[in-house]
């Protein structure tokens, strides 16, 4: 039995979990905050979320994690294409997604978990770095449907995570919210939400807020 263990606070929880239900694999989600403990870090050795069990053995990075499911599962549904150049383009969205929109919007959002007053300044370097990021992605998506193409890719389990949560907690700072200007995400974001495994992983903001004032305390 596959064991997800991580919060829906985290869009790699969400990412991971996504392709775990997009492939159809039996798994078990165990819900656990992100920790410093030892116990802990001999498992998530950075203490981070999610990380997976699979006959005792641990793994760790949600990217990695969705390497090894396409590998150690070969008859469940390929989130990473055959095709070396379709694999490398899914692998480039992702990178864009987490490194050029993920990152950046966390100046904003992980300062509630940290009780940190956010300065008109970040806000303003925020903004700047989601719309160059933005920007950059709208070259590499191709959303016909899926933002990979025709089928639906790990870059799908990526997306909608990211995107999910940074809408629900942006807005309060930033409006509009620069990610609307990739055409296409929208039409995109509602074509997911038709998606059982999608609305699955998705969570309401007052769900997250509430997991994020639990983890503070």
């Amino acid at each position: 039995m596959i064991k997800l263990y991580g919060y829906p606070i985290s869009n790699y929880t969400n990412k991971v979990k996504l392709a775990l239900l997009e492939k159809g694999l039996e798994f078990e989600e165990i819900r656990t905050p992100f920790s410093q403990d030892e116990e802990f870090l001999q498992k998530s050795p950075m203490g981070k979320i999610p990380y997976l069990e699979v006959d005792g053995k641990y793994l760790v990075e949600s990217q990695a994690i969705l390497e090894f499911l396409d590998d150690a599962y070969p008859n469940s549904k390929r989130l990473i294409p055959a095709d070396p150049f379709e694999a490398a383009q899914v692998r480039t969205i992702i990178s864009f997604i987490e490194n050029y929109i993920d990152i950046p919007a966390r100046r904003l959002y992980e300062s509630i978990v940290e009780g940190k007053t956010i300065s008109p300044e970040t806000v303003e370097l925020t903004k700047l770095s989601l719309q160059k990021g933005a920007r950059a992605l709208s070259r590499v998506t191709k959303f016909s449907p899926y933002i990979a193409g025709t089928e639906f890719t790990a870059a799908d389990c990526s997306a909608f995570a990211t995107f999910q949560i940074i809408n629900d907690h942006i807005a309060d700072w930033i409006s509009p919210n620069p990610l609307f200007e990739i055409p296409g995400l929208q039409a995109y974001l509602d074509m997911m939400m038709q998606n059982p495994n999608a609305a699955k992983v998705d969570k309401p903001k007052s769900v997250v807020m509430k997991a994020l004032k639990r983890l503070r305390k």
